[in-house]
């Protein structure tokens, strides 16, 4: 105990009077040379970087209503740099870009997405947005819009105690929803340094009311649900979890099923679980206060029934740095990052 209270007072004095420079500039001075003049792609050898905006963190399909197109979740997550939240269509039959405007929201109401998920409830295509407030109360919020082809009607705002800080969601089909706390506070060194097992799932149902239904969890990610199972990724945990859902949102029998470091958002291919994953933690951090510095990034393809994985594409930062979500259309794979303004499109 008196170690731990240590720790935090050095971390707290730091913070206060040298701020961040002093933690990370080592960490930025090591990543920040390029690892090499090519990326290691094992899946193709055409790539393509498709300009979405700043922050692609989250992306999923919408094949709702005759759409075939990719929404992107982008925040811009690097300070000094101009504001950006929006959701963005991609096209991949017309090749076209476009951002979806959002209407009939609350005055005022700030939009800094991060994980969502999209799912058709009783006869609406509904978006549920996982929104930092980044204000001083460190607000967060999962707003939920009705998917149209070129705007977002917002719907309600859910928001809950629980909501601590909210990193991915998966919504059921009755429109209930689990979102995953990466950490138990919003202090995010602290976290890191001495409460590594802050992490939490929490479930919500459609009317608001929410409970925490599994925790000490190390960074827990990304989510999916499918035949009464929970999917839950986890970046430090060396873990892929399952759960059996109960009817009252309640999870039991966890299961590991896969040891994979650094995971972070899931998509379905077929009956796989595609997954992001930050194969070097440290250049990760490096990364995200340098953007000259490389992160390497890699995506699995999980069995479900057998929690075995094969690697379906890798790269040591040269193609995209800090590879966060994955999904597969007409054979392109198609990776997300959290920080630079792009997808990278692979030919498999």
């Amino acid at each position: 105990m008196l170690i731990l209270k240590f720790i935090r007072f050095v971390y707290i004095y730091f913070m206060k009077t040298l701020g961040n420079l002093l933690i990370v500039l080592p960490l930025v001075l090591l990543f920040s040379c390029e690892k090499g003049e090519n990326g290691l792609n094992t899946s193709g050898t055409i790539t393509e970087a498709l300009k979405v905006g700043a922050g692609p963190e989250d992306e999923t399909l919408d094949n709702f209503d005759g759409r075939n197109r990719i929404l992107v979740s982008c925040s811009q997550r690097r300070d000094g740099m101009d504001a950006f939240g929006e959701i963005v269509a991609y096209d991949p039959a017309s090749l076209e870009t476009y951002i979806l405007s959002r209407k009939n929201e609350p005055p005022g109401m700030p939009f800094n997405p991060h994980g969502f998920y999209i799912q058709k409830v009783g006869d609406e295509v509904l978006l549920y947005v996982i929104n930092h407030y980044l204000d001083e109360l460190k607000t967060n919020a999962v707003e939920v819009y009705k998917v149209g082809d070129r705007e977002l009607t917002f719907v309600r705002e859910y928001k809950h105690s629980l909501m601590i800080s909210p990193n991915d969601l998966c919504v059921l089909q009755n429109g209930s929803f689990y979102f995953s706390n990466d950490m138990g506070s919003g202090d995010l060194i602290y976290e890191q340094l001495v409460n590594k097992y802050g992490g939490s799932v929490v479930y919500c149902t459609a009317g608001g009311d929410c409970k925490m239904v599994d925790e000490k969890l190390a960074f827990p990610n990304g989510l999916e649900a499918r035949n009464g199972t929970l999917y839950l990724a986890t970046t430090r945990h060396k873990a892929m979890f399952t759960y059996a859902i109960q009817s009252d949102g309640s999870l039991t029998n966890r299961t590991k099923i896969n040891t994979l470091n650094g995971m972070d958002n899931l998509t379905w291919y077929g009956d796989e679980l595609l997954v992001s994953v930050h194969p070097d933690e440290i250049a990760f951090v490096a990364h995200s206060v340098n953007q000259k510095a490389k992160s390497p990034s890699a995506v699995y393809a999980i069995n479900t029934s057998t929690g075995k994985s094969r690697l379906i594409f890798e790269d040591n930062g040269k193609l995209i740095s800090g590879g966060s979500t994955a999904l597969i259309l007409n054979n392109h794979l198609y990776v997300a990052q959290v920080f630079e303004d792009f997808l990278l499109k692979v030919n498999l």
